[in-house]
């Protein structure tokens, strides 16, 4: 045995619980100290029969089992205990070592069996081999479970995906048909953004693209985050101010970040339904910096409406007005 010691069992049975059924009190107290060392916790019984009972109440991960015990004895214990988990580590103590034991256990699948009287190392390697397969089990069955919800979110972020791109091709189709202003109409003297402004847009869109990918993915968004996006905007609308001809996108802007900042407990509550707006406006807001950069100004001008109604249904879902959402829902859908 050798190479197996208590430390390394240890390392894997720190975290398990044990039940062990022992007549022999004696041995229970030798053994008592030993197992007390090594598991998360030790339940101790005199017979099958209360072996049993603890055994329906709790959850064990190893079963320790005398075969000759009163009212109920090793063999019926495990029996029954295999009827409730096909799969439940037992091992199997016994001062006899006949035929008639030992096809009963292999029928009844036991995985150790240890004769008396116990030998410390070779009941150390049994537990630290039982332990070894329960923990490396354990692993295994958290890392699928942790791949199917990985699944299952990656699903339902793929789905909410689909749809925005969806409301996004109705949206620009929707805007690529609109009236518009012609080029002859705009002073671009007025339209233009200087480059560092345009510069510093794009920074914070960015930051503002960030901070809303944040909101639509994590489980543990705080007040604070939404805060931050708030902050965001007023730095965006402090740029968008120098320049007078963009006050009806700015004011709306103003009006969605002053929302979050007054508000940002209704917006944890109703998060799902605002995200894929907020991601539309975001997107949509960047294609209109792009277009300024460019000196498309007619084309950039095209963007506003789209925008502003975003802002105007993420407010109405704050306040509750949903006639005015699910029209804007419908005219996605068209």
């Amino acid at each position: 045995m050798g190479t197996i010691t208590t430390d390394l069992t240890y390392h894997f049975t720190k975290d398990l619980h044990i039940l062990y059924a022992e007549d022999d009190l004696e041995l229970q107290a030798q053994t008592k100290d030993f197992l007390q060392a090594l598991f998360a916790s030790v339940t101790i019984v005199n017979d099958g029969a209360q072996a049993l009972q603890m055994y329906k109440k709790n959850s064990y991960d190893i079963v320790i089992s005398d075969v000759k015990m009163p009212i109920m004895d090793g063999i019926e214990l495990t029996s029954k205990i295999k009827e409730i988990d096909h799969n439940q580590a037992v091992i199997i103590i016994s001062a006899y070592n006949n035929s008639e034991y030992l096809l009963n256990f292999i029928n009844l699948n036991i995985r150790y069996f240890i004769q008396k009287p116990i030998n410390m190392d070779d009941l150390l390697e049994s537990l630290y081999q039982t332990s070894k397969i329960i923990v490396n089990e354990k692993m295994i069955k958290e890392y699928r479970e942790s791949l199917e919800s990985n699944n299952q979110e990656l699903t339902v972020k793929n789905e909410e995906l689909h749809s925005l791109v969806r409301i996004l091709d109705s949206k620009l189709l929707q805007i690529a048909k609109g009236d518009s202003p012609q080029k002859s109409d705009i002073d671009e003297r007025k339209a233009s953004i200087n480059q560092s402004h345009l510069e510093e847009l794009e920074e914070l869109e960015i930051d503002i693209s960030g901070a809303t990918v944040l909101l639509s993915l994590s489980k543990n968004i705080t007040s604070s985050n939404i805060q931050e996006l708030s902050s965001l905007l007023y730095s965006y609308i402090k740029i968008l101010n120098e320049y007078p001809l963009y006050n009806e996108l700015s004011e709306s802007i103003n009006d969605l970040a002053n929302a979050l900042h007054n508000a940002p407990d209704d917006f944890l509550e109703k998060l799902s339904e605002i995200s894929t707006l907020l991601e539309s406006f975001i997107y949509v807001l960047r294609l209109w910096r792009e277009k300024i950069a460019s000196k498309e100004f007619s084309k950039s001008f095209e963007f506003h409406s789209s925008m502003i109604n975003d802002i105007v249904s993420i407010i109405d879902i704050l306040n509750d007005t949903h006639n005015k959402f699910n029209i804007n829902k419908d005219f996605f859908n068209d």
